[in-house]
């Protein structure tokens, strides 16, 4: 895992914030240094939590508030710490595999650059929208649970309705069987999760060896062409999973009778020579070991010892395995439509994550900005201005009161206004006149803010673009006037001058510094590329 995604999530993890994390992967993976603490400090501030970045001396560390994250040195590397613990001579923190460790201070000083990122947390502290997303996931969770609890109930009932239950012997045997079969599907599972994913750092943390002369490698054994059948349509690890599958459900559609286990202890024979030329291929041919495929030939191999002392073969009918057989090809028709599909989700997502990053480089959208529409006359003087004297970035958006995107746009700017990264000038596109219905919430607001209170204009303006309807009666009695509104007529006609020569055909149209909004943009895009 990149090391200011794992810093992050560990550092929100001992605050206790709430977190996902395909959030905090997305903040970061799309951020355009995202291995810099920069990174983690612009994905901090969206969880609405303070930061403060220092360079000091171990002297004024222990008097900083913990947690903290900490960058360090290590054979030219820089990465990032959690700081956890200072007692005394001692120092302990989550380094980059989020593993605890305590050092002494003399070997803390060695590696630690002096840089220190502070941090805050508040009751608003939280992930945007993590309240919705936990609740999907205890719902999820408790279908999973269901799920499985009502496949367990079956499991007991088919099992005591079945032979098995009038020999103690035997119910040890068949419980053990199962078992097995269930840890087969379940390594089976992982072998196709790697056939997508297969740099996903937990599978990655299981197959290799912990070393560069380790003869453990699952890449080199199942990325091999000996494991991949019929120009790859078919691979080892796609028939694993579909063995365990098929053996399993039949097992249990069969109410575990002698006859179908019979037929399973047969196959797992029938599978030996294939678990022997597997172990041969690993051992002299590549010379690596796959974890995966050392536990499913070790399942394989006690399947086969437990069949045989526990004395499973029976007769049976050979039209009995036409179901095996639909069962067996099941996973693997299926598995034709889903691994595309699977594939090109995950490419989808780095394709987004790299062209977010691309997007959230300022530099981009400058150079954007120059070759857009320019404004060719300044609006100065016109609509509502909300001004920071400090910010780099100056943005005119052309709105109607009723219209739906301007009101998704509208929080987005404010909290671009409130973080002090912008100024906005809010211009509107009506007529003076009684039949645009426009006309009278525009004169509400420019008479609102010709009071001289950038508060109360701000508030005005969120009461109306937040509202789930737009009720102008219920605005006016909540913010009354005397005669103020026939006197915004002129200020109206002057912002439909200037949208009109600026050829202003839709709503929102966004300006940042003079520059039209390139199309590729969207607002919510600017919450990240306007640092």
């Amino acid at each position: 895992m990149v090391n200011t995604v794992s810093t992050t999530i560990k550092t929100l993890s001992l605050l206790n914030v709430g977190y996902t994390t395909k959030y905090i992967k997305d903040n970061i993976l799309s951020h355009p240094e995202h291995s810099s603490l920069l990174a983690i400090i612009d994905t901090l501030n969206k969880y609405k939590i303070k930061t403060l970045a220092v360079n000091i001396s171990f002297d004024k560390l222990i008097e900083m508030p913990l947690p903290c994250i900490i960058q360090v040195q290590i054979n030219r590397n820089s990465l990032f710490f959690v700081l956890d613990k200072i007692v005394g001579d001692t120092i302990s923190y989550y380094n980059d595999k989020n593993k605890y460790e305590t050092i002494s201070k003399n070997e803390f000083v060695k590696i630690w650059t002096g840089v220190c990122l502070l941090i805050e947390t508040s009751v608003e502290s939280k992930e945007p929208g993590i309240e919705k997303k936990l609740s999907d996931k205890r719902f999820f969770n408790s279908l999973t649970v269901s799920a499985c609890f009502l496949l367990v109930f079956w499991v007991i009932y088919s099992y005591l309705n079945s032979e098995a239950v009038l020999d103690i012997p035997s119910i040890l045997t068949t419980i053990s069987y199962t078992v097995l079969k269930i840890l087969g599907l379940t390594v089976g599972v992982f072998l196709l999760w790697f056939e997508v994913d297969q740099y996903n750092p937990t599978l990655q943390n299981f197959c290799s060896g912990g070393d560069a002369s380790s003869k453990v490698n699952c890449n080199a054994v199942l990325g091999s062409k000996h494991a991949k059948l019929f120009q790859e349509s078919l691979s080892l690890s796609l028939l694993v999973f579909s063995y365990f599958f098929s053996t399993l459900i039949y097992l249990l559609i069969n109410n575990f009778s002698a006859s179908s286990i019979s037929i399973l202890s047969l196959l797992s024979f029938i599978s030996l020579p294939v678990v022997i030329a597997s172990i041969y291929y690993q051992a002299f041919v590549i010379k690596q070991w796959c974890k995966f495929c050392i536990i499913i030939q070790i399942v394989i191999i006690t399947e086969i010892a437990l069949s045989y002392f526990a004395e499973f073969f029976h007769t049976f009918k050979v039209f009995d395995t036409s179901l095996l057989g639909f069962l067996f090809l099941i996973p693997i028709i299926s598995w034709k439509f889903l691994k595309p599909l699977l594939e090109n989700q995950k490419e989808t997502n780095l394709h987004k994550r790299g062209l977010k990053k691309i997007k959230n480089n300022s530099n981009v959208l400058e150079g954007l900005l120059v070759k857009s529409r320019k404004i060719e006359t300044k609006p100065e003087g016109l609509g509502i201005s909300i001004n920071n004297t400090t910010a780099k970035y100056h943005i005119i958006k052309v709105c109607n009161p009723y219209c739906g995107p301007c009101a998704k746009a509208h929080p987005i700017l404010e909290e671009l206004v409130s973080a002090g990264k912008i100024s906005l000038q809010i211009l509107f596109n009506a007529r003076a006149d009684s039949k645009d219905n426009k006309a009278k919430p525009v004169s509400h607001f420019l008479a609102i803010d010709s009071k001289g209170d950038k508060k109360k204009t701000q508030q005005a303006l969120d009461d109306w673009y937040l509202a789930e309807q737009k009720d102008y009666e219920a605005f006016a009695n909540k913010y009354p006037m005397n005669g103020e509104l026939e006197l915004q007529n002129k200020k109206i006609e002057a912002m439909r001058a200037w949208c009109n020569a600026e050829n202003i055909t839709h709503t929102p149209t966004i300006f940042i510094n003079g520059y039209e909004l390139p199309k590729e943009y969207s607002v919510k895009d600017l919450v990240d590329v306007l640092q």
